[in-house]
């Protein structure tokens, strides 16, 4: 209880105008928290993209001939690090995820198609009191995953954290030229991979415009240049865990009273489902449980986490998110088999994916999917019955 206290007393940065520099993914703001060295010299420099740490690289050590190598020296990864799943060919985990663009907004866009095959699926507010998606696909691919939005620059952030290949319907100037700058040969644009990479639907289809992740792997190897094999740092998973600090059946995340995502914790599946508003043709709305186009499944998620964090906000659609590399005091709200813990999240630098910790000890999360949204830190849950929260976006 005493981080959901915390949550009071963090605040956001006041709204800027200017827009921002080329390469929005290093930032302006100081953190409160003492930072890492690689992090301090990302603050400050906002004109170049900094070179990472490069691994260290061990001194070979001579072995006895007679010595047999121990299965430990030799035996391959097997577990995808981003779910905690088996894999049934561990050179999966040496290819590049990709994510891909997803609108939720207007409404007529929706039901979702092949979110479910997704490892994570990031959501970000996107102004106006709506929000957008990321769906990352590392370990398994979706042949017309949709409807694919626009890019913005938080997408440029969380496809470094995640080093993966990025696909957008399309992208503004300024947001073109951070994409050029921080993602080289790293984007894909509608209209510059072919379909069956991304295709749009006939208007009988629903005229969205899909993409097949396994295709736009093809279209990489084929015309970008090559890139070293991903090595992505490890989640820590656990089947059970027995510590948390409240019960949380349902859990509503707001941007408005016509813009909600209701997540309902299913104990039959051991799984979150999401339920969206709906308008009836009175004009009416009310919550109704979302389903997957393709296959009709329930849009479920074995773990919904939400991180308190700082959006940069520069105009009324434009917005940044510093997710303060190297800061382990960040809040983090998680869920899984229907409990709630409060805890902290943390990324140690631009190119590690995001870490989850209770007390400084990692937390457990579900085997399986994760939905991760970006709360604002003076966004408060609040109970409303027992098990049952609210939490509303605030921005200012």
């Amino acid at each position: 209880m005493a981080l959901l206290a915390a949550i009071l007393f963090l605040t956001i940065p006041a709204s800027q105008t200017m827009p921002p520099m080329i390469t929005p993914v290093l930032t302006l703001e100081k953190s409160p928290a003492a930072l890492s060295p690689d992090a301090e010299l990302t603050q400050i420099a906002i004109h170049a993209t900094p070179t990472p740490i490069p691994t260290a690289t061990p001194w070979d050590i001579a072995t006895p001939t007679s010595q047999e190598p121990t299965a430990t020296m030799v035996k391959p990864r097997i577990i995808n690090p981003l779910t905690g799943l088996r894999v049934a060919d561990s050179e999966i985990l040496q290819r590049q995820p990709v994510l891909v663009k997803l609108a939720n907004w207007p409404r007529s866009l929706r039901p979702f198609n092949q979110i479910i095959n997704a490892d994570l699926v990031f959501e970000y507010y996107n102004g106006h009191q709506t929000n957008h998606l990321l769906a990352l696909f590392y370990t398994n691919d979706a042949t017309a995953v949709g409807p694919l939005a626009p890019g913005r620059l938080i997408d440029a952030r969380l496809a470094r954290h995640y080093q993966a290949d990025l696909v957008v319907a399309s992208a503004d100037d300024m947001v073109t030229g951070v994409f050029e700058n921080t993602l080289a040969d790293r984007v894909f644009y509608r209209g510059y991979a072919p379909c069956p990479g991304i295709c749009t639907e006939t208007a009988a289809q629903g005229g969205n415009t899909v993409v097949n992740t396994a295709a736009i792997r093809a279209f990489a190897l084929e015309n970008r240049p090559p890139r070293t094999a991903v090595q992505m740092e490890e989640q820590y998973f656990a089947p059970n865990f027995n510590d948390w600090d409240e019960i949380a059946t349902r859990f509503s995340y707001m941007y408005a009273d016509f813009s909600v995502m209701d997540w309902r914790y299913d104990p039959e599946s051991g799984k979150y489902q999401l339920w969206q508003e709906v308008e009836d043709e009175n004009g009416v709305l009310s919550l109704a449980q979302s389903f997957d186009r393709d296959s009709g499944e329930p849009i479920a998620f074995d773990n919904v986490i939400f991180l308190m964090a700082n959006y940069i906000e520069y105009n009324s659609t434009t917005y940044d998110i510093n997710m303060r590399e190297g800061d382990p005091n960040q809040v983090a709200i998680l869920l899984r088999n229907g409990k709630l813990t409060y805890g902290t999240w943390y990324s140690e630098s631009l190119s590690d994916p995001f870490q989850f910790y209770v007390g400084g000890d990692p937390y457990p999360l579900k085997p399986g999917r994760s939905w991760i949204t970006f709360a604002t830190t003076i966004s408060r849950p609040e109970a409303t019955v027992e098990g049952e929260w609210d939490l509303v976006f605030r921005l200012r």
